[in-house]
């Protein structure tokens, strides 16, 4: 679903930058640019990473459940009865949609395949609607410190703190 790697034209990476510059008359004069939007990407895909990892581990579970029950698998055994429990919820809201086919103790359950086709959609679709919810192109704020010597000798300056927001 996802290589949950960073991509790099998402631009997801924080960027701020310190320029510190001396000029006669002034002690420093610092700016910092802070990339407001590259910050919220960031959030973002760290939310959608969570949200894959989440649908990742119940399509295995859902998987396992599936060929649990294609291969016949004791449903009173350990693992069984774990991988059953936990999916059970899961395959619920589906059940009766579609006869499973029996032969013998293997059971083609159809619906668990159903399952897992809807949730991964459903998730596909959360995660586009986040992206367009969270999507801003670019907001930058650039902070502007200026220490500037005044009369009277060293020690005697003024600080000036200038913040725009774009």
């Amino acid at each position: 679903m996802t290589d949950m790697q960073p991509n790099p034209e998402l631009g997801v990476d924080r960027r701020e930058e310190t320029v510190v510059t001396q000029q006669p008359g002034y002690a420093t004069t610092e700016q910092t640019v802070r990339d407001v939007a590259a910050e919220r990407r960031m959030q973002a895909y760290q939310l959608t990473r969570i949200i894959w990892g989440l649908l990742t581990l119940l399509e295995i579970m859902l998987g396992l459940r599936f060929l649990l029950k294609l291969m016949g698998a004791n449903e009173a055994s350990g693992f069984g009865t774990l991988v059953y429990g936990a999916t059970a919820l899961f395959v619920a809201p589906f059940s009766g949609l579609f006869s499973s086919w029996t032969s013998g103790a293997m059971i083609l359950e159809v619906t668990t395949l159903v399952a897992m086709g809807i949730y991964a959609l459903f998730i596909w679709g959360v995660v586009r609607v986040l992206g367009i919810v969270l999507e801003r192109t670019g907001a930058r704020t650039v902070t502007r410190s200026t220490r500037e010597l005044t009369s009277g000798g060293p020690g005697n300056e003024r600080t000036t703190h200038t913040t725009i927001n774009d």
